[in-house]
């Protein structure tokens, strides 16, 4: 970030900026390789916000208001998205570091936070629609050419503001236009709220797996006999405590066997970017320590 502001005010050229971010996503995958993770991300690293590039992609962008990223202290540009919704013509920027080792997972926003986050005079409904098959599908088909094998829709805005009841038949829409042929893993991570009172239709939608915040989601309230896969948000993205690996353990193994997902991940509740980089670096290697042990207690 003081590189880029740097480069705004003419105080450091392009070429130190991008030393400076192969120098971070370096030390970034490093860590993941260490911790010996499943899948690999770039962390967004070029990402101003989970919306930019994507506009970027659309076309030229309208002036934006700044607005606060729920209850944290960090914003992002409100997409101007009235009007006609013009797709994606390319996918420059938009795709995973090809440094980063595979299988990598391409981490996106979903359709209805996408059509909720925006300004718009358009029904947002149909918005989410068009922005499942216009722009983000065509990402994400370029996404899984490049080597990603999970795709990660975030929406924090369904746990966070919640969700009308006449709006899960269009966002099964949305995600069906998304999964529909798809050869990867899709899953829809809901987090900063309590997932337990959408967990039936959660587990209704067309996708592979959910994430579940269990910060904030009990975990009684998940329900068992699963027919898809299990995001567990057990590493909590917002507190600088670290948690036990043990503890960790002792939850997935209930989750497995109250639970029965089809597949079981382990995950933070959300992005680690609230938290300073050595502690966030501390919890990807207790997230994949934790990792480690579930799975050989699983093939005992």
């Amino acid at each position: 970030m003081a590189s880029t502001r740097g480069l705004d005010r003419g105080r450091v050229t392009a070429d130190a900026v991008e030393a400076a971010f192969a120098e971070d996503l370096s030390a970034f995958v490093r860590v993941q390789q260490q911790a010996r993770l499943d899948v690999f991300s770039d962390g967004l690293l070029r990402w101003q916000d989970i919306f930019r590039p994507l506009m970027e992609a659309v076309g030229p962008i309208k002036p934006e208001s700044l607005v606060r990223w729920f209850d944290t202290n960090t914003f992002f540009r409100e997409p101007d998205l009235s009007g006609t919704l013009p797709g994606v013509d390319h996918a420059d920027g938009l795709l995973p570091d090809a440094s980063v080792p595979r299988p990598r997972v391409a981490t996106l926003p979903s359709p209805y936070m996408f059509s909720r986050a925006a300004r718009t005079d358009r029904d947002r409904n149909q918005l989410m629609v068009d922005l499942a098959g216009k722009v983000l599908r065509p990402v994400i088909d370029a996404a899984i050419a490049a080597g990603c094998q999970l795709v990660h829709l975030e929406d924090p805005w369904l746990g966070y503001f919640g969700i009308e009841s006449k709006d899960w038949a269009p966002l099964r829409e949305a995600l069906e236009l998304l999964h529909r042929d798809l050869r990867a893993t899709l899953a829809f991570h809901v987090y900063f709220g309590d997932a337990g009172p959408h967990v039936d239709e959660l587990r209704r939608l067309p996708v592979d797996a959910i994430g579940v915040d269990l910060v904030e989601t009990d975990v009684n309230e998940l329900g068992s006999g699963w027919d898809k896969g299990l995001v567990a948000g057990v590493i909590d993205g917002r507190s600088s405590m670290l948690e036990s690996v043990e503890n960790t353990v002792e939850v997935a193994r209930h989750l497995a066997d109250t639970v029965r997902p089809r597949n079981l991940y382990l995950s933070s509740n959300c992005e680690l970017a609230f938290l300073p980089t050595v502690v966030a670096e501390r919890k990807v290697q207790r997230l994949g320590e934790a990792a480690r042990k579930v799975k050989q207690l699983v093939s005992v």
